[in-house]
Parts: C-alpha cells; structure tokens; sequence
C-alpha cells in the first residue's frame, strides 16, 4: 500500500527500509549474541553492536550514532498466515533518510 506521493505508508514497510541500508547483513537478530541490554546485541562476526530500532525514531538516532541496526520489517505482501517476525540487520546508508517524511 502507498500514499499519494507513491511511498510506502510505513517507514519499516520491507522494501521501503531495505533501502536505507549500504550494508544488509546476512545474520539474523536472532542468531546475534545476547547482551545486559534487551535492545541490543552482539556481531559476533564483525564485533559490533546491532541496536534494534522499533521506531523511525530509534531507526533514525542508531544511524545517526553510526551503529548497526537490527529493524522488523512490515511484510505487507505475505498473506495473514505466513508473516512471521522478520529483520533487516546492517548498516544504514548515509545519508540514510532522503527520502524519509520528517517525523
């Protein structure tokens, strides 16, 4: 679904948010080592931290902090039964938000 402006209506909608990465990385939020915090986890593979952006706002404060970013994205084309939790994992694309609406 998209506004007048043909833009997905949400700032995680999968193929609007998998454009704002330079990097996407083949790990998976859930496969990344557990850290004291809920909102962050650990690359083994890279050793970095991979914070998790449930907002646009979180989304855009990570990027602007440079760090990894785990988001879930909005599977609009998946009928009802066959969503499942999924994350897109990497780095944002700078500058990361030309094409975001501000907040």
């Amino acid at each position: 679904m998209t506004d007048d402006n043909c833009q997905p209506d949400a700032w995680n909608e999968e193929v609007r948010i998998a454009c704002d990465f330079s990097f996407q990385c083949s790990k998976t939020w859930e496969c990344l080592s557990l850290t004291d915090n809920v909102d962050i986890r650990h690359c083994q593979a890279c050793n970095r931290d991979v914070h998790l952006a449930l907002t646009e706002e979180d989304f855009r404060r990570h990027a602007e902090g440079g760090y990894c970013v785990a988001v879930r994205v909005l599977q609009r084309n998946a009928p009802d039964e066959n969503r499942k939790e999924v994350f897109i994992v990497g780095s944002v694309a700078v500058p990361y938000n030309a094409h975001l609406k501000p907040l």
